[in-house]
């Protein structure tokens, strides 16, 4: 008969095992987007790097969040719109002044963290998720920025931030005020 310890530490680190390789199955959408960011900016060691923090990110929160799949999901999705607008960008970018290309860049980003952010900021104790939906997003956001500039990675990371924020304090106190 196997002592029970043994069979708990077995039993324990299988259970680990699935919990990080489902953690992994993020790869699937951020690898791919890595790879599109490459193919259309042209910058693939800025797009590797996005990515490689990306990817690091949402195995993190997915494998040791306890709603991290939910927040990784909805950060992809909410970052996608930014990183979409910065990848049509970069075909114009050459024809744009800078600011606009920035400015375009950023209210896009600042429009999907605060749609993030609402959706996600129900309540004031699900801080961790909407910081964790911000990052991905500000990071998936990022990957469309690289091929523009430096200057607008920063601004459309910073402006979906701002926006999660936003959406989520806008939760937060709408949901105070009604009750």
């Amino acid at each position: 008969m196997p002592d029970i310890a043994h069979v708990y530490a077995n039993a324990r680190r299988r259970y680990e095992l699935g919990r990080a390789l489902s953690a992994f199955r993020v790869a699937f959408v951020v690898v791919p987007l890595a790879a599109l960011c490459a193919r259309e900016t042209g910058e693939v060691r800025r797009c590797a790097l996005v990515g490689g923090a990306l990817l690091m990110a949402g195995v993190a929160a997915r494998w040791r969040q306890y709603r991290g799949v939910h927040a990784v999901d909805a950060g992809l999705l909410t970052g996608f719109l930014p990183m979409s607008a910065a990848l049509v960008l970069c075909r114009f970018a050459a024809s744009w002044p800078g600011g606009a290309a920035l400015g375009a860049c950023t209210a896009a980003g600042f429009v999907a963290g605060a749609v993030a952010g609402y959706a996600s900021g129900s309540r004031a104790a699900d801080a961790e998720v909407w910081m964790t939906v911000a990052l991905v997003a500000g990071l998936t956001a990022a990957l469309g920025c690289v091929g523009i500039g430096i200057g607008t990675t920063i601004g459309t990371t910073a402006a979906v931030t701002l926006g999660t924020i936003a959406g989520a304090l806008a939760v937060t106190s709408g949901g105070e005020s009604s009750r």
